[in-house]
């Protein structure tokens, strides 16, 4: 049988073949790397590419899954193979450098897209409070639609409070993408 040759990260490579780092969770793969790392990144992005490249390790054969599916407890072991392969190391900064700038590319869109369906809330948020105090008026004008107009002024208010919540959410997305 001929040597498994495949590609791998430069600070992956240095932390994997440490005979010391063994029986390991992904978020400890991502510590490593993370400590090893030059460039700042973010933690979820680091422990997705992390977890991408040990699905890759897994499916050759190099290591080994131990734990139930879905488990927060699977530990990953270095296999007999892991030993045998040829690991082609990439660059640091073909690697490294080039994620984060992509990730801040897609940060801003969606840092941008989240600002316009803000103001796209909060002017609908406007709308409904106007459109709940104009049902409150017309009440008091035409006391003999009240059943009609508490029935809109309550769906007005519903709605009001649905905007409220979306924006709550969105402003607390965007506080924790420009941190």
């Amino acid at each position: 049988m001929s040597k498994i040759s495949i590609k791998i990260n430069a600070q992956l490579n240095t932390i994997l073949q440490d005979e010391h780092f063994d029986n390991f969770h992904v978020t400890q793969l991502r510590d490593a790397y993370l400590a090893n790392s030059s460039v700042v990144q973010d933690l979820v992005e680091a422990r997705k590419y992390v977890y991408r490249q040990i699905l890759r390790l897994v499916k050759k054969g190099l290591l080994l899954k131990k734990g139930t599916k879905n488990s927060k407890r699977v530990i990953y072991q270095k296999s007999e193979l892991f030993f045998k392969a040829n690991f082609i190391v990439q660059s640091r900064t073909a690697g490294t450098v080039n994620q984060p700038i992509a990730a801040s590319v897609d940060t801003n869109i969606a840092v941008q897209q989240l600002e316009d369906r803000l103001k796209e809330s909060e002017v609908d948020l406007l709308t409904s409070i106007g459109e709940s105090e104009e049902y409150m008026r017309l009440y008091q004008s035409f006391p003999e639609m009240k059943v009609h107009l508490e029935f809109q002024y309550l769906q007005a208010r519903e709605n009001s409070s649905k905007l409220l919540g979306q924006i709550k959410a969105i402003k607390s997305v965007l506080a924790h993408q420009q941190k």
